[in-house]
């Protein structure tokens, strides 16, 4: 369980068993307190062993990337695990980690279009389509459909084709 801040005082975070191993060795040895089940990341200098709390790790972090000269915060390492779920695992992965009550407020930050894939994508689909039309029509290179582009699924103007081309990176069947 971690504890949030705002109105929800608890969240569950699903861990994998290999965790719990490496958890325990770094609450012994880089924290020094005795047990996992005493907060892994505590206040020692004003606070005196107290639970570290979401502000006094924000302005820590704070003033330690101003002495070395970058701007980071601590919402900043939400967002990259954030991305990195919703990337490698999807959207309902992310909703469940961050917490998030609907799925849209996770897709509403994280979903970003990927322009050259959604390309790529699209004409690996048109290459599909071409292919079973060709398979239908064996005698017509082209599907059987007069002034239609090669290698497309649709009748494409050349102009259109360019620009498919163009923003594949000229990649286009690969």
């Amino acid at each position: 369980m971690v504890r949030l801040k705002g109105a929800r005082d608890q969240h569950r975070v699903s861990v994998a068993d290999d965790f719990w191993p490496l958890f325990a060795r770094y609450v012994s040895e880089e924290r020094g307190l005795a047990e996992p089940a005493q907060a892994a990341w505590v206040a020692l200098r004003k606070g005196h062993g107290r639970p570290l709390c979401y502000a006094t790790f924000e302005s820590q972090l704070r003033a330690l990337s101003g002495r070395v000269g970058v701007s980071v915060t601590a919402h900043m390492f939400r967002h990259a695990l954030a991305q990195a779920l919703v990337d490698t695992a999807g959207l309902k992965v992310a909703q469940e980690v961050l917490g998030h009550a609907h799925v849209s407020t996770t897709a509403a930050s994280y979903a970003h279009v990927d322009e050259h894939a959604m390309v790529r994508a699209l004409a690996r689909v048109n290459d599909l389509a071409d292919l079973a039309a060709r398979r239908s029509a064996p005698t017509a290179g082209d599907g059987g459909r007069p002034g239609a582009a090669p290698g497309f699924a649709f009748d494409y103007d050349a102009e259109t084709v360019a620009e498919l081309d163009a923003a594949a990176g000229g990649e286009r069947g690969s």
